[in-house]
């Protein structure tokens, strides 16, 4: 009896026997419920691509998921700092925005008991991003014939996906999320433009954000405002001084600044800018990013920072801005404290993953993409700064 088992469990198995068995209950389906033969084209291309999925799935995909925090620093941070998963249709982030009541008192003078409300939430919906990786069977399966050839190929157009994923995100972090007039950006991330404003102020594109995560910062101001005080907004020249009230502007008791962003052009005239003493060279030991110290902080460059030697890029969005622009980050303690948390999807598909290779269409032409479903929050804009309109 064992060995008839195992007969019948080996002839199951067999490769030609699976594939068989995919095809007829494809036909079967089809003859049965017409409506369902479009998929007979997927579900036999899955059988076809077993072996390439197997490896991209399980041996692949594990050594590219570091891509995809390597194209900026900011993206890179926030991964080291907070990336928590959310469920649910919506991502709620509370903080608070007044003081208790409280004060002196004279003896017998009765109390305010009055409950007073303290404390509110952000709304934010995810937004979905996604890469395509496509391939020709005839490649991987006859012209680059073999394992490791098969192997280097898949892997190399993942990786490349990787940082194609990694570089969309980190442009979109620098912008917004919001349905403005003639600027849409309802289907992206909530970027640290509309973050890091008082909703009075215009950004480094023009616009203004009255509220945030859907609530209205004048009804909870200031705690949704970051601060100006000695240093507008708008700075144009880099100076030793801008930075430093730009810098102490975000300081509140210990907090303060630990990262400071800017473009490769917003670094030199830093250095042109800096005496010899103030320019201390130092790496940043979360994210191994080389910059300068500057206070309790380091600035670091990034290549999708807006300014004037961005582009425009049809394929990975918009880093070109007229003059630089110059970000103090204040990212809090690591864990469930942090103040700029990335969530990311708790299913392990859109946590950046793989969907497998699907026949495309009516060729041998196989797709897959990699997906990624989350958003960006900042908990406490007061906390953080933009500075934009550099140019010397």
């Amino acid at each position: 009896m064992t060995t008839w088992m195992t007969r019948v469990t080996d002839l199951v198995t067999h490769p030609a026997i699976r594939m068989a068995l995919g095809v007829l209950v494809a036909l079967v389906s089809g003859w049965l419920h017409p409506e369902t033969v479009w998929a007979a084209p997927f579900l036999i291309g899955s059988i076809l691509l077993d072996d390439v999925n197997t490896v991209t799935t399980k041996t692949i995909m594990p050594g590219v998921v570091d891509n995809f925090f390597k194209s900026g620093p900011v993206i890179a941070y926030l991964k080291t700092r907070f990336t928590r998963r959310w469920i649910g249709p919506q991502i709620q982030e509370n903080y608070m925005y007044a003081a208790m009541r409280g004060g002196a008192y004279r003896k017998g003078q009765p109390f305010n008991i009055s409950k007073r409300q303290t404390r509110t939430g952000m709304l934010f919906t995810p937004r979905y991003y996604e890469t395509n990786v496509t391939e020709f069977l005839e490649d991987v399966e006859v012209e680059m014939a073999g394992p490791n050839a098969m192997f280097n190929i898949v892997k190399t157009d993942l990786a490349e996906a990787a940082l194609t994923l990694s570089a969309i995100l980190e442009i979109a972090i620098f912008h917004h999320g919001q349905a403005l007039p003639g600027d849409d950006r309802s289907d992206e991330i909530n970027g640290m433009e509309e973050a890091f404003t008082n909703g009075t102020a215009t950004t480094w594109t023009g616009a203004t954000f009255p509220s945030y995560g859907g609530q209205t910062r004048a009804d909870v101001a200031p705690a949704l405002n970051s601060a100006t005080r000695a240093v507008a907004s708008s700075m144009p020249a880099m100076s030793f001084r801008g930075l430093q009230f730009s810098y102490l502007s975000a300081v509140i008791g210990q907090e303060h600044p630990l990262l400071g962003v800017t473009t490769n052009r917003g670094l030199g005239y830093i250095s042109e800018t800096f005496l010899p003493h103030q320019l201390v060279d130092v790496v940043d030991p979360e994210i191994n990013w080389p910059g300068l110290k500057f206070n309790q902080g380091r600035i670091v460059n990034s290549q999708y920072c807006p300014g004037a030697d961005g582009v425009d890029d049809p394929d990975l969005g918009n880093y070109y801005a007229a003059a630089e622009t110059f970000w103090w980050l204040n990212p809090g303690p690591q864990g469930e404290d942090a103040y700029l948390r990335l969530y990311i999807a708790q299913s392990p598909k859109f946590a950046f993953g793989f969907t497998g290779f699907k026949g495309a269409r009516d060729d041998n032409m196989v797709a897959g993409q990699i997906l990624f479903a989350g958003n960006f929050t900042c908990r406490a804009p007061r906390l953080q700064r933009a500075l934009y309109g550099i140019a010397k």
